[in-house]
């Protein structure tokens, strides 16, 4: 069974605006999304590129949905 996340920008870097979101659907392991997976979200959604080492609870509300 697998979890979906919402990760939120909680602040503006670069190009990301404050409340750009996305939602994560995490199946083959338990926790919060990588680095990676916010990183490719993001640019899959808005076709902004985010440097990994900012994807933390710093710059992004991590929630679990379900």
């Amino acid at each position: 069974m697998g979890n979906l996340w919402k990760v939120t920008a909680k602040r503006e870097s670069g190009e990301l605006v404050k409340g750009m979101n996305v939602e994560l659907p995490i199946s083959e392991r338990n926790g919060i999304p990588r680095a990676k997976e916010i990183t490719q979200a993001i640019l899959s959604k808005f076709n902004i590129e985010v440097g990994e080492t900012r994807c933390t609870e710093i710059y992004f509300e991590i929630v679990k949905i379900n």
